[in-house]
C-alpha cells in the first residue's frame, strides 16, 4: 500500500503544475524577518519622492517615456550602465512606492542562490524563503521567491524560470509598506474614486444605515410629541 502512495506522489504534483501552479506553505510576508532595518532608498532615490523630484536627480530619467497620463500613477524605466543590474524600474502612485531591480542573470554570481546568500548577510533571516510556484500560462514557467519585512518595508527577491529554454530572470523590489501623505492631487483623485457608486457587502449596508439617523423618523416623533 505503502508503495502504491509513492507512485501516486509524482503523478498528483505533474497534475498541479497542469492545472496552473504550485504553491508552497506560507503566503505573502504576514512575519516579520529577523535582521537590521530594510532599505528605503537606493543611491539618490528614496520613498516619499514625487516624480518631479525623482527626476530632479535621475536627469536620464527625462529621456525615458514615461507613459501613462495620470502623474500619480506612473512607472518610470531606467537602463542600467553598472552591470550585473539591466534596468530599474520606478514606480509612482502619487509618490515613490516601490522599485525594481532587474540583473543580468549571468553577471550575478551563483545566480539567485548567490545573492540570496548576500542579501541574508545584510538583511537577516528572511520572512520567507524560497517560495515555489508554478504556471503554465502564457507560457509555462516556475517562480522563486524570498521576502523580507520589517513593517515599513517589503523586499522580494525573485528567480523566473522559464521551462522552454530553460532562461531565467532575477529581479529585487523593494516596496514602501507605509502610507505617504498625498497631494492636493491625489487626495482628489482618490475623493473622486470614493464617491463611485459601487456594490457592496449587504452586512455593510447594513452597518451604514444603522450608523445614519434617520431624520425623517426624528421629526415625526417630534411632531408626535
Amino acid at each position: 500500500m505503502m508503495h502504491i502512495k509513492f507512485r501516486m506522489l509524482p503523478i498528483l504534483v505533474m497534475l498541479c503544475v497542469v492545472m496552473g501552479f504550485v504553491t508552497t506553505p506560507g503566503s505573502a510576508a504576514e512575519d516579520m524577518s529577523a535582521g537590521a532595518a530594510l532599505p528605503r532608498a537606493f543611491q539618490s532615490v528614496q520613498f516619499g519622492m514625487t516624480l518631479s523630484e525623482f527626476t530632479a536627480v535621475v536627469p536620464e530619467a527625462k529621456t525615458v517615456s514615461l507613459g501613462g497620463r495620470d502623474q500619480a500613477d506612473r512607472t518610470v524605466v531606467v537602463p542600467s550602465q553598472e552591470r550585473p543590474l539591466h534596468r530599474i524600474e520606478y514606480r509612482f502612485s502619487d509618490r515613490l512606492r516601490e522599485f525594481i531591480l532587474y540583473y543580468v542573470y549571468a553577471d550575478v554570481p551563483g545566480g539567485y542562490a548567490g545573492l540570496l546568500e548576500q542579501l541574508r548577510e545584510s538583511y537577516g533571516t528572511p520572512a520567507r524563503q524560497n517560495l515555489q510556484e508554478y504556471y503554465t500560462k502564457p507560457e509555462a514557467y516556475s517562480e522563486k521567491k524570498t521576502i523580507w519585512n520589517d513593517g515599513a518595508t517589503m523586499v522580494s527577491l525573485t528567480e523566473i524560470r522559464k521551462l522552454n529554454g530553460d532562461k531565467r530572470e532575477l529581479s529585487l523590489t523593494i516596496t514602501d509598506l507605509t502610507r505617504q501623505p498625498a497631494s492636493g492631487e491625489g487626495q482628489a483623485r482618490h475623493a473622486y474614486e470614493r464617491s463611485i457608486l459601487i456594490p457592496v457587502p449587504k452586512d455593510r449596508t447594513s452597518n451604514e444605515q444603522t450608523a445614519v439617523p434617520d431624520r425623517a423618523g426624528a421629526q415625526i416623533k417630534q411632531a408626535g410629541g
